[in-house]
This record gives C-alpha cells, sequence and structure tokens, in this order.
C-alpha cells in the first residue's frame, strides 16, 4: 500500500473512530487506559515490521487511528460536575461573564455568547453559556458583563436537535430571560481589542452598503461579503429556499467552497496563469473571512475552501481527495463534535468531494452537449452541478425541502456571485473615501442582485418546483449515497461513459 493510501486510510479511520465513539457509550476512564496499552502495541508493531506489505501494516495503522478518533472524541467530552455550567439546569445563578463571540443581533433582541464564566459562591465554570439580551443598551464583543439568569438546556427544536448544534461551539447552557444583564467594564486584551477593530470595519462597511446600495439588494449584499443576513425579508428568504439556493446568503464551507473555486476559475478566465490566480483567490479568501469578523465557524469554512484551493491549484482536481481528508482531519482533529453536530461541516465536505470526483465526466457531458468553453464558463458549470449533486440528499434530509429547479437556479446564478463579492468589496474601500462614486457602483451591484431576485422569484412560482417533504429516514439518504458512490466507481472503470 503506497503512503498516500495509508495517510487516507488514517485519516478515515479516525473518522470513522468518531463516528463509532458517538454511536456505542463508552466507558471512558476505563477506554482512555485500554486504548493507551492498544496503541502502544500497535506503534510497537508497526516500527517492528520491516516491510510495509500485506495487511499487516494497513490493519495495524487503521486501528490505532480508530482508536485515536475514539479516544479524541471522549476528551471532547465534558465532564458534568460542580466545576461545569451544564450541572445547573433549570438554577438561577449569578455570574460574570465575557461576549466571547460576536454578537447576533436581531430584530428584538440579540444573542452573546458568554465564556470565562466565574458564577457567585461557585466560582469559575466550563462551557459557555448563549444569553438572549435586549438590543438596547449595546453589548458587544468583549465586554464583561454581570448576568443573573436561569440556565437551560438547548434541548431540541421541533425535529432539530438545537441542543447538539449548541455543544460543538462549546456552548452548553442557555439563558432566554436574563433577570439582570450589568456591564462591568470593556478592558480588552490586544488580540480582543484587534478583533473588535475589524468588527468596527465590518459594521462600518454595512453602513456605507446601506447607503450606496437600494434596499432590499442591500441585505443580499451585506449577507454574501460580511455574512449579516438578518435584514433579508423573509419572502426573499423563502424564495431562496424554495430553489435551493439558501446556501449563498449563509457564511458556510458549502458556501465558501463553492465561491472560492469560482473565483479562482474567474482570475483564469481573465488571463492570469494558475499560480497567480491561485494566490489572488487565496488572498480574497483571507480578505473575505477577516471582514466577516474571523468566526470560528467562517474560519473552519474557510479551510474547507482552501482545501479546494489546493486541489485546482494542483491541476488534478480529481486526485485531490488527500487534501480534503487532510483538511477534514485537522478540524476534526480539534473539535470531533463537527462531524455529526455541524451541518455546515458535512455540506461543504461532500461539496469539495463531489467536485472532485463527478468534475470529469460532468465536464465531458458538458462538453458534449457544446457548453462554450471561454471566460471557464464550462468549468465554473461543472463545479456548481458537481457540489449540487452531492450534498442534495444531505440538504433534503436536514431541511425537509427538495428544489426540483435548484441544480437550474443555481447555474444561472452561482457563476455571478464572484462578481458581485469582487465589486462588492470595491464598493465598501471606495465608499470610504468617495462616498457618491460608491453610489454608482450600489447602483451596479443592484442590477446584479436583481438577477438572483428574479430567478428565485420566478422560480419559486413554478409549479412543481418545490416539494416540502415529512423527515425521511437517514437509511434512505445512506442508499442514495451508496447509488452515486456505485456509479462514481463505474465511471471510473468505465463502464459506461
Amino acid at each position: 500500500m503506497r503512503k498516500s493510501q495509508l495517510f487516507a486510510l488514517g485519516c478515515l479511520a479516525f473518522i470513522g473512530g468518531i463516528i463509532l465513539s458517538q454511536l456505542v457509550q463508552w466507558p471512558w476512564d476505563n477506554f482512555y487506559n485500554f486504548a493507551t496499552v492498544v496503541g502502544l502495541i500497535i506503534l510497537i508493531a508497526i516500527l517492528g515490521t520491516k516491510k510495509n506489505s500485506g495487511l499487516t501494516v494497513p490493519i495495524l495503522f487503521g486501528t490505532a487511528f480508530l482508536l485515536l478518533g475514539i479516544w479524541r472524541f471522549g476528551l471532547s467530552q465534558p465532564v458534568i460536575d460542580k466545576n461545569h455550567i451544564a450541572n445547573y439546569y433549570n438554577q438561577t445563578i449569578k455570574l460574570v461573564g465575557r461576549v466571547v463571540d460576536e454578537p447576533d443581533i436581531r430584530l428584538t433582541h440579540r444573542k452573546l455568547t458568554i465564556g470565562r464564566i466565574k458564577a457567585e459562591d461557585i466560582g469559575f465554570l466550563k462551557g459557555k453559556i448563549l444569553v438572549n439580551a435586549p438590543n438596547y443598551p449595546e453589548y458587544n464583543y468583549g465586554d464583561l458583563l454581570q448576568i443573573k439568569c436561569e440556565l437551560t438546556a438547548g434541548g431540541m427544536i421541533e425535529d432539530f436537535d438545537y441542543g447538539k448544534f449548541l455543544n460543538a461551539k462549546n456552548i452548553y447552557a442557555v439563558c432566554y430571560q436574563p433577570e439582570d444583564i450589568l456591564l462591568v467594564n470593556s478592558n480588552l486584551t490586544i488580540n480582543q481589542k484587534i478583533r473588535r477593530g475589524i468588527l468596527a470595519v465590518k459594521y462600518k462597511y454595512k453602513q456605507i452598503i446601506d447607503k450606496a446600495v437600494p434596499y432590499p439588494q442591500s441585505e443580499i449584499l451585506a449577507s454574501l461579503i460580511l455574512g449579516l443576513r438578518r435584514g433579508i425579508p423573509e419572502n426573499i428568504i423563502n424564495n431562496l429556499r424554495q430553489t435551493g439556493l439558501s446556501h449563498i446568503i449563509a457564511i458556510s464551507g458549502l458556501h465558501i467552497s463553492i465561491v472560492t473555486l469560482l473565483l479562482m476559475n474567474s482570475f483564469i478566465a481573465i488571463g492570469l496563469r494558475r499560480r497567480y490566480a491561485f494566490a489572488a483567490a487565496t488572498i480574497s479568501l483571507i480578505i473575505f473571512l477577516i471582514m466577516i469578523g474571523f468566526h470560528a465557524s467562517s474560519v473552519r469554512a474557510g479551510i474547507m475552501g482552501f482545501a479546494a484551493l489546493l486541489a485546482m491549484q494542483a491541476g488534478r482536481l480529481k486526485n485531490g481527495i488527500n487534501i480534503l481528508i487532510l483538511a477534514a482531519f485537522i478540524l476534526l482533529l480539534i473539535n470531533p463534535k463537527l462531524l455529526l453536530g455541524d451541518v455546515g461541516f458535512q455540506l461543504s465536505f461532500l461539496a469539495v468531494l463531489g467536485i472532485i470526483y463527478l468534475g470529469q465526466p460532468i465536464e465531458k457531458f458538458l462538453e458534449r452537449i457544446k457548453v462554450p468553453k471561454f471566460f471557464e464558463i464550462r468549468s465554473s458549470l461543472m463545479m456548481t452541478l458537481s457540489a449540487q449533486i452531492m450534498v442534495l440528499p444531505l440538504m433534503v434530509y436536514y431541511f425537509g425541502n427538495l428544489s426540483v429547479i435548484a441544480p437550474v437556479a443555481n447555474v444561472l446564478i452561482l457563476p455571478i456571485l464572484p462578481l458581485i463579492m469582487i465589486i462588492g468589496f470595491g464598493l465598501g474601500i471606495v465608499g470610504f473615501i468617495i462616498l457618491p462614486l460608491a453610489h454608482f457602483i450600489g447602483y451596479i451591484i443592484a442590477m446584479l442582485i436583481g438577477w438572483i431576485m428574479l430567478v428565485t422569484s420566478l422560480g419559486a412560482r413554478l409549479p412543481y418546483g418545490n416539494f416540502n417533504l415529512e423527515k425521511i429516514d437517514f437509511v434512505w439518504i445512506a442508499l442514495i449515497y451508496i447509488l452515486i458512490g456505485w456509479s462514481i466507481w463505474l465511471l471510473k472503470t468505465k463502464k459506461f461513459s
């Protein structure tokens, strides 16, 4: 077995260990000792093997990484005792904590993620709390707050496991109606000052967009380049959902992976060499992550997008699976709860996987039907369709919505997203200097976003273009992915073209 194959085997075994650890309730204290002993035995066996032939090394290597995955997930599980926030559900406590992430501002309130918590008469507590605070007075990132509230678990919201979603972010309690919130101080570390400065620039960008771009196009642009989607009218959100385009207003790995690849394609289309296009796309990705505030979730999405760029830059997307697996391995090593607790991670992984494995046959199909190659149109369509085919079953499973017209809508809209985002970033820079000129640029953006609104509005009205489905058993979704995998294998072995 080649080293690259052994590497992929180890990473996949690690991922399998994380899945297994969530299906089986391990006695973690005893398992650590067991895994350590077995791991040492396997390590000695591998080092003592003179020839990397046969099945001995792959089996031992895979077993070691399987145990590593189980062990890593076990480490991520909190010990619920008097020192953990989850020990105080349904109790009212008084605490002091710091706002450790950008506030999620809603129409009637803002959600504050509180960490570094010290509770009165208890001491320091592990875990974070999500607090629903009023919009006024304003509480911002880095503020040290004194809060008195009743703590509850995240729980279920219809079919959505809200608690599991929050736990993946290390949030283990929710405070829906705080009795009291007081600002203690806003003394910040250097890193916190930098982060708050970035957020200040972000909100200044939002003000420029609001002045230069007509409503509601301004809100769509803010969601695309700043990750702020709270002001988008509900009818537009519904249109996007029914046409399978809701991912474009979400800062997710799915969105970032597709857009960064399309962006690199656009740079190649205007004449840049591949390595310069890769550098330009990478710089654009970094600027984008900075502008949306460097959230943990956006950084994870950025890593998946960068993995896709690396594969494309090498000019061999089909062989980029090791890059994708390595990116997933690193992210799960940092936070193994992402695998089953973060839908965005799952969709971004599948999107890049689809581009890697389905890209070549789809591009050949597009070539047959005479889709033009100039300005990288064919390549952009290939990426869009490949990603959509791979993520569609999982999106139906999670969101209960089957959009028949989603492939067409995505093909009509995704290729222009990089252009909108590039002009949008330029608008903000110009607006800092010459606001009247930003107004002119704003009208150009408004026309481009108007195309998105037109396509989604017409698509949402089509009869039988969208179906709301009951909750589907995951067995059927797994069978669909098995069928997709089998089709990929047939294509690879050239049993049909």
